[in-house]
């Protein structure tokens, strides 16, 4: 079965894939698998989604938001905390800016930086604790955590959202 879809990378000097990703041409053809594990949304499940991505781990996070934001039966909100080396490592920003315009009370944004600009007006960093709890909903049944990114942030993101008491059922893990 073929299927076209957006396809999103950013090119590392050491990345295992980057080098051949950054010689494809528009057109060019692909053969993956996936996607890697189950996350089922359903419209209206939680009042709210927290969700904590880091780089590409964006990628998911964007779909969800899409699909939550764009169904008007859905009043689910969702609050994203995103973090980058550089301001220029910042994926979809436009998008993500637009959506916060768009559905405002229903869609937050927060960006984190560990090499930010000077003029920067977000967080510098790494996620931490503290962000989690200022800027995602609170530990609850009826509210779900996802985080997406490299191993040791999602390693990192899984003992903050434990210490923070947020229960195994709630966390999910793209």
């Amino acid at each position: 079965m073929f299927r076209s879809f957006l396809f999103i990378s950013q090119i590392y000097p050491y990345g295992r894939m980057s080098h051949h990703f950054s010689k494809l041409q528009v057109g060019d053809s692909l053969s993956v698998r996936g996607p890697k594990g189950r996350f089922l949304y359903r419209p209206g499940a939680v009042k709210a989604l927290g969700m904590l991505a880091g780089g590409t781990g964006l990628t998911p996070m964007f779909q969800v938001s899409r699909a939550v934001l764009e169904n008007p039966k859905d009043s689910t909100k969702i609050y994203l905390i995103y973090a980058n080396v550089t301001y220029e490592d910042i994926l979809l920003k436009e998008e993500l800016d637009n959506f916060h315009r768009k559905y405002p009370g229903r869609f937050s944004v927060h960006y984190v930086l560990e090499k930010p600009p000077n003029d920067w007006e977000g967080s510098v960093g790494y996620i931490s604790k503290e962000l989690i709890q200022s800027f995602c909903p609170a530990p609850s049944p009826d509210i779900q955590m996802l985080r997406c990114g490299p191993p040791m942030m999602n390693k990192a993101m899984q003992a903050h959202l434990d210490a923070l008491g947020y229960s195994k059922e709630t966390q999910f893990q793209f």
